[in-house]
């Protein structure tokens, strides 16, 4: 207890919103973040918008409206502004650290370089803001709008994208790893060169989504849309593609190593449209019962690629290195197979090529 001050002048200051278990949140507010709040609020409605640099950790604003407002490099950590309005503010390398910003509104807000780590925006309004560099790490994003948004070069690392509405982001060059896009729509989303190891897009929707030279190393992209998407030059190593719709989808000079492509189906597209694999890395990958019909395959490594009752009718296979693979029961009528490397390949009836 702070000298000359009793119990009953800290019982208004107290902040209702619950920090996350790891670090220890003081109970109640010292008299100076009260009056730094009074203040701000009666100077605000007198028409005052430059706040920049303010301390305000801990403070209570929940469902306040701060449209405009300047709080560029301010201190907001293990603050709560649930259901608050800062549309349009100016909020650049702010730290919102541990924040509870439930349902609030950062429509247009410049948030470059901010720091939302382990900050909770469920519901929240990210309509057209600016995240460019800014800290997401294990943030709360679950049915948060991110419409328009620019996170490119920023941190994701785990973080909770489920039930998010996301329309035209840029993810370029986003820290993304561990994040969790179960179910989420990313179609004709930006991700290009993008750290995705280790995120889950199960059931999501990457359909069109442009993936240049993005890290899907152990990503989790079963039964997603991947269909025409774009992923010259991305990693998939140990990925986990199994019945994944890659149709018409782009994969030239991907890395497929150990990459589980199972059940992939591609028999209701139609036979003038292929998935693309020209070039690929294919070492271990596992094709088991997979339709591929008209799949072009040409100059791919796929030594000891797993191709049992796999259906590669019409697929095109010219110059691939298919030593040590395991084709049986494959079927490869009206395939495309001159100068392919079978050496040591189990063969569709069993038999072992020289």
């Amino acid at each position: 207890m702070v000298s000359g001050y009793g119990l009953v002048d800290f019982l208004p200051l107290i902040v209702h919103h619950n920090p996350p278990p790891r670090f220890f949140a003081p109970p109640s507010h010292p008299p100076w973040l009260y009056m730094e709040i009074e203040q701000l609020l009666w100077q605000y409605g007198q028409g005052v918008r430059e706040f920049s640099r303010a301390e305000l950790h801990h403070a209570d604003l929940i469902q306040v409206d701060l449209k405009e407002i300047l709080l560029n490099r301010a201190s907001l950590e293990y603050a709560n502004l649930s259901g608050s309005d800062l549309s349009y503010a100016q909020l650049q390398r702010a730290d919102f650290s541990n924040a509870c910003l439930m349902g609030i509104k950062f429509i247009g807000a410049d948030l470059t370089g901010a720091d939302l780590s382990w900050a909770d925006l469920s519901w929240a309004d990210l309509h057209q803001c600016n995240l460019t560099g800014a800290n997401l790490s294990q943030a709360k994003l679950s049915q948060t709008k991110l419409i328009e948004v620019n996170l490119q070069g920023a941190s994701l690392l785990e973080t909770s994208l489920v039930g998010a509405e996301i329309l035209g982001v840029n993810f370029a060059r986003a820290d993304l790893s561990g994040a969790d896009f179960t179910g989420a729509d990313l179609s004709g989303a930006n991700l290009s060169r993008a750290d995705l190891s280790g995120a889950d897009f199960r059931k999501a929707d990457l359909s069109n989504a442009n993936l240049y030279k993005a890290d899907l190393s152990q990503v989790q992209l079963r039964n997603s849309d991947l269909e025409e998407a774009f992923f010259q030059g991305a990693n998939f190593s140990r990925a986990n593609l199994k019945g994944a719709n890659l149709a018409r989808a782009l994969m030239k000079e991907v890395n497929l190593s150990l990459v589980n492509l199972s059940e992939i189906n591609l028999q209701s597209i139609a036979l003038t449209e292929q998935i693309n694999l020209s070039g690929c890395c294919l070492r271990h990958t596992i094709f088991q019962g997979a339709i591929l019909q008209n799949a072009s395959f040409d100059y791919a490594l796929m030594h000891r690629a797993l191709l049992v009752s796999a259906n590669l009718k019409g697929a095109n296979l010219v110059d691939a290195s298919l030593r040590g693979a395991d084709l049986r029961n494959v079927n490869f009528r009206n395939s495309h197979i001159s100068g392919v490397n079978l050496a040591q390949t189990v063969m569709p009836d069993g038999s072992i090529h020289p």
